[in-house]
Parts: C-alpha cells; sequence; structure tokens
C-alpha cells in the first residue's frame, strides 16, 4: 500500500511548505518515487505557488490543488464565499489517484491542524479522511512556539490523531529563542523534536540532513506499527 504523510502545522506562514520541499527533495535524491498534493489553497490567482514548489523539490508534474480559492483568507471563508465548499471525499480520491504510481503521498494541509475548512470542518478531518497515515506537525523555532506545540499535541491526542514526528522550521529573523526551543520542548516533555529545519534552501546540505533524520523517525514510527 502505498505510504501517506499528512504535513500540518500548528498554524499557518511556519514553515509547512519549506519542510515539505525539504522532504520531497530528499525523497528525490534517494531515488524514491513519490507524489506530492496540496489539497487546499487559498490566494490562487494561476498555478498555486506551494504546489510549484512541490512539483521543483521532487521532479514531479505540478499537481494544482482540488479546491483553490482567490482570496488569501481562511479556506473556510474563502469556500463559504466563492465556492464550490471543500470535500473530503473528493481530496481522498485525488490523494488516491495520485498514489497509484507512487511509493509514497505527500500531502501538505492550508493552515494549522485546527483551522477550518467548513463550518464544521477543520484540518482534523482531513487527517482522518487521508489516514492510514504519518502525521508531521511543523512549528516554527521561535518565541512562543512552546505553548503551540504544547496546545496542538494536547488538543490532536485529544481529537484522537497521533503525530509522528514534530519538527521545528528556523524563522527568517532568528529572536533568542531560536535554536534552543527543540531542547526545552524536550525537557518540558513535549518533544522529541524530530529535526529543526534551518532557513536555507531545500537542497542545502545541512537541510538535507535534517530531513534525513525526519524520514528515518517517519519510518522508525511505521515499522513500529
Amino acid at each position: 500500500m502505498t505510504s501517506r504523510i499528512v504535513v500540518v502545522g500548528t498554524g499557518t506562514e511556519i514553515g509547512k511548505t519549506h519542510v515539505s520541499a525539504c522532504l520531497l527533495s530528499y525523497a528525490r535524491g534517494q531515488g524514491r518515487r513519490g507524489a506530492a498534493y496540496k489539497p487546499v489553497a487559498t490566494g490562487v490567482t494561476g498555478r498555486c505557488e506551494d504546489a510549484e514548489r512541490h512539483a521543483a523539490a521532487l521532479g514531479s508534474p505540478y499537481v494544482h490543488p482540488t479546491f483553490a480559492y482567490r482570496k488569501p483568507v481562511s479556506p473556510h471563508l474563502a469556500a463559504r464565499e466563492e465556492g464550490p465548499p471543500i470535500e473530503l471525499a473528493a481530496i481522498r480520491r485525488r490523494a488516491d489517484e495520485l498514489g497509484r504510481d507512487a511509493g509514497f503521498v505527500l500531502v501538505e494541509s492550508a493552515g494549522g491542524l485546527f483551522s477550518p475548512l467548513g463550518d464544521a470542518l477543520t484540518n482534523v478531518q482531513l487527517v482522518e479522511c487521508l489516514l492510514p497515515a504519518r502525521v508531521v506537525l511543523v512549528a516554527p523555532d521561535r518565541l512562543g512556539v512552546l505553548h503551540d506545540v504544547g496546545a496542538c499535541l494536547r488538543a490532536a491526542r485529544a481529537a484522537g490523531v497521533v503525530v509522528s514526528a514534530l519538527v521545528l522550521s528556523a524563522p527568517a529573523v532568528a529572536d533568542d529563542s531560536t535554536g534552543s526551543n527543540a531542547q526545552e520542548l524536550a525537557r518540558i516533555g513535549l518533544g522529541p523534536v524530530a529535526g529543526v529545519f534551518p532557513h536555507a534552501s531545500v537542497d542545502a546540505e545541512a537541510s538535507q540532513q535534517v530531513a534525513a533524520r525526519v524520514w528515518e523517525a517517519l519510518e522508525s514510527t511505521a515499522r513500529s506499527r
């Protein structure tokens, strides 16, 4: 069965696409056949920038989001104003199609894990519709991440979502906490952190080294099931 990886975040604009591209670039370098899919996107007037970054990193054809909206707002607001409404069944079908000739499918969500996709729909339900999957939770390596990760992990457990790997992504502008958050998350019982992605190109050696560790963590999780 095709392996499915779902990349979610503690919020929006926190590095999900960068992490996804790093993981995809590493997989490409290892000769792994895969597919990448951003099912929901807003602020799209032509081709989706995130999907283009996925395709470039993996060296695969561009895959347009199933639900792409022009207005750069929360997906549930864009869907309400522009239509059509987001349908999980359509996303599942497309993910299955992409996985037919691939060893893995990486799916990147829009916004945070609990961002709304409809009046009674969040990315939690998106994850559920894509199970079985390994879930990567991305958080920014900056001040406030201890709260955000703690709140998100607790809410995820309450919703029945199992996070396979927690990763951090370095912000464009570091603060005094950047570089120490991974250790602190582990110290207060919210780790371990599988990797901290640097603010560097996806094919930089440092980025690839972190991607390798995250892939190993994901594979270890799969073997333990």
